[in-house]
């Protein structure tokens, strides 16, 4: 897999070496676990060879230019500071590339100011985008076609992707590690990196297909009744039942919109609750196991670590910043 991050003078430093070193964490670890699927192969490249100057000072050596490269599979943009609007002026043929990259099947994901670049090679007219809360109206004024996203930090349309800030841009690789080598591959950087620096992708994200990125309409009600009702008591029997349908129906139906079964997805929603209160509350383990719906603190502990590599206890401390009183 062709990963390219692209590097321009006044970018973000972080905006690019942040995704940089986490998927190279990836990389790391996939070669240690000896997984058999291709290491991706991450390319830092600029309008030439030249060293390019970071708003922080930091210099950085592009490994090539842009030009005549090999088709990519992802391409990450950075972002920059001040006015925005300039920068499809300094960089017009970036742009086109971009553009052409995204012709031929490129994922690209730009963070922050960045989104301008993608505005101008046309690659948002008509869909959704997001930015830096600073830039929404300017984003909206040079480009009065697309649709501006302000309450998410995360947006989707197709193969495009936008990023509102840097946690945002680390909270999307985390998914795209997720999406192409799995959940226990994501799971061991986001801890590497700090678990406190993803929140629930699907708080963030914006799709333009729909809020749950496939067709099937009567699975995307489930999915939202299963959302409401997550701290219930739930039986998939039941669940097809009120959906009209037998239960090996609805699990196929929901695999092949998903890609896991009803309980799957369940359990990943009560999990993610689970986070939430780990990381914010005194509430004891127990109390957080029948708070998310889970019936026995020992099952909650077992699914706990296995979506998660790791204990509820053990999750509290790495993720607390701050004791928290009664």
């Amino acid at each position: 897999m062709q990963i390219y991050l692209l590097a321009l003078d006044g970018m973000i430093a972080t905006s690019l070496t942040l995704p940089l070193e986490m998927l190279n964490a990836a990389r790391q670890m996939q070669r240690a676990a000896r997984d058999s699927r291709p290491v991706s192969v991450l390319s830092i490249i600029g309008d030439s060879r030249k060293p390019i100057k970071t708003t922080g000072g930091l210099t950085l050596l592009p490994d090539r230019s842009y030009r005549n490269q090999p088709q990519a599979d992802i391409i990450f943009v950075p972002s920059f500071w001040r006015n925005p609007a300039t920068l499809p002026r300094r960089w017009p043929e970036v742009c086109d590339w971009l553009a052409r990259q995204a012709r031929q099947g490129a994922h690209i994901c730009a963070t922050g100011t960045g989104v301008f670049m993608l505005a101008e090679a046309g690659l948002l007219d008509g869909r959704p985008a997001t930015t830096h809360w600073f830039y929404f109206d300017k984003l909206q004024e040079c480009y009065p076609e697309l649709l501006v996203k302000r309450h998410h930090l995360i947006t989707q349309a197709g193969n495009i992707y936008c990023a509102g800030s840097v946690n945002s841009i680390a909270d999307l690789t985390i998914h795209l590690i997720e999406d192409r080598l799995g959940r226990s591959f994501a799971r061991r950087v986001e801890q590497q990196f700090s678990p406190e620096i993803r929140r629930r992708y699907s708080d963030l994200f914006y799709s333009f297909e729909s809020s749950a990125p496939h067709p099937d309409e009567t699975i995307v009600l489930v999915q939202q009744w299963l959302h409401d009702h997550q701290q219930e008591s739930i039986t998939m029997p039941a669940v097809a039942e009120r959906f009209s349908m037998s239960q090996r129906t609805l699990n196929r139906r929901f695999r092949e919109a998903t890609g896991m079964t009803p309980l799957d997805w369940l359990l990943r929603l009560r999990i993610e609750s689970a986070r939430d209160l780990l990381a914010n509350s005194n509430l004891e383990v127990s109390d957080i196991a029948q708070r998310c719906g889970f019936q026995a603190p020992g099952y909650f502990n077992r699914v706990f670590r296995k979506q998660m590599d790791t204990t509820p206890g053990q999750y509290r401390t790495s993720v607390r910043g701050k004791l928290f009183s009664p």
